[in-house]
């Protein structure tokens, strides 16, 4: 076998095919890498990963995109390729792990973890909020009359329905249980979040069908708002919480503001 330090020159045809198959890899997978870990923190991993060969490849690809083929493509080792597949396939695994931890698998909603990190990071950016924290009101009886598989298929069904109230850019969680949160972004006007709200209460006051079952449910919210109603995200929650639980002792199905 030929010394593994020996520097290889590779004709115009094999330019083509790396740089077809770089483009595709590239365009597929470093948009999802830059949204999860940020261009600087995908520069310092690459740059663990031999960054000048690496450099070296995106500046070929990038000719042959605009229709300047290189005479030849220089690398000083031939695992170069690989390497850079085996960052990449390393970076999506461990995704594919957080994503996990962070997902509740029921439902497929973000889980208690999940809406943590979201509500930290929008703390951290001093955004405001509205935070929906919603108990659904007559649940325990279908689990206790159909059972648990029924029960599971109400929730998934009203986390459809929670996901459809709400912007693609807003969390819908749930915390377990019949419990759930739902954070609207950039939210400081009540009467918009109001307006969100009963339409949420609609909707789950529709009769739910599971084949022929007719499950009808409501739904009791507590709301608050970030930052006036809490300085922190554990101060938000305990306040949505408490709110939620004064809407259930009033009467439940309906929908109470914090302050």
């Amino acid at each position: 076998m030929k010394n593994l330090s020996q520097r290889y020159v590779i004709p115009v045809a094999a330019t083509l095919v790396v740089g077809a198959a770089l483009t595709f890899a590239i365009s597929a997978v470093f948009g999802t890498l830059i949204t999860i870990i940020g261009v600087l923190g995908f520069v310092a991993l690459l740059a663990r990963q031999d960054a000048a060969a690496i450099e070296q490849m995106r500046h070929a690809v990038e000719k042959i995109e605009s229709g300047m083929v290189p005479d030849s493509l220089n690398l000083k080792r031939i695992d170069e390729i690989g390497n850079l597949a085996a960052a990449i396939g390393r970076l999506s695994k461990a995704d594919k792990a957080t994503q996990q931890a962070n997902t509740d698998p029921l439902t497929g909603l973000a889980n208690r973890r999940g809406v943590l990190q979201k509500l930290d990071a929008a703390f951290k950016r001093q955004q405001p909020l509205a935070l929906l924290y919603i108990d659904l009101d007559k649940f325990k009886p279908v689990n206790d009359t159909y059972g648990h598989e029924a029960g599971d298929a109400v929730l998934r069904k009203v986390a459809e329905l929670f996901r459809a109230c709400v912007r693609e850019d807003d969390t819908v969680a749930r915390l377990g249980g019949d419990e759930f949160i739902i954070v609207l972004y950039g939210q400081s006007d009540k009467a918009l979040v109001e307006e969100r709200v009963k339409k949420i209460i609609d909707l789950i006051n529709e009769p739910i069908w599971l084949n022929d079952l007719r499950i009808k449910l409501g739904a009791s919210i507590g709301i608050t708002m970030a930052p006036t109603d809490g300085s922190t995200v554990e101060s938000l929650l305990q306040a949505a919480d408490e709110t939620m639980y004064a809407v259930k002792k009033a009467g439940r199905n309906g929908y109470r503001f914090y302050s």
